[in-house]
């Protein structure tokens, strides 16, 4: 059986794609005139240009968030509402403590196993045993 290589050296293959490769670099293709012109005419077309109408940019979050909230207004009174519920819980007034606050309901000193009350929870003790 013949194959392809049979009769060839390398020297001959070597010389002949040199030649072809040789022939297509001297012969390469040069765009028509017309096809030019209608490709710079497609490239100005897609080009910006000054005084075009451009999409506005997106608002970020906090400029969605401002009217939502109300403004300044609406912001201020969150805020005050904020620190009087961090300073009320850092530092509570004695009356919420004393007097007629939370000891009248649960009794002064009052024993939590007298009332009923579960110090821990089922999964608390679920992570006790491991």
């Amino acid at each position: 059986m013949k194959t392809m290589t049979d009769g060839h050296t390398e020297r001959t293959d070597d010389a002949g794609l040199e030649g072809l490769f040789a022939a297509a670099r001297d012969d390469a293709p040069v765009p028509s005139g017309d096809f030019m012109a209608r490709l710079t005419e497609q490239a100005l077309a897609e080009m910006p240009m000054a005084g075009a109408h451009l999409p506005e940019p997106r608002p970020g979050l906090w400029a969605q968030l401002w009217p939502a909230l109300g403004g300044w207004r609406g912001l201020s009174g969150l805020v005050t509402a904020c620190a009087v519920g961090v300073w009320l819980g850092v530092s509570p007034p004695a009356a919420m403590t004393t007097g007629l606050g939370l000891d009248d309901l649960w009794g002064r000193n009052a024993d939590l196993g007298e009332m009923g009350v579960d110090p821990l929870s089922g999964f608390e003790l679920a992570l006790l045993e491991g």
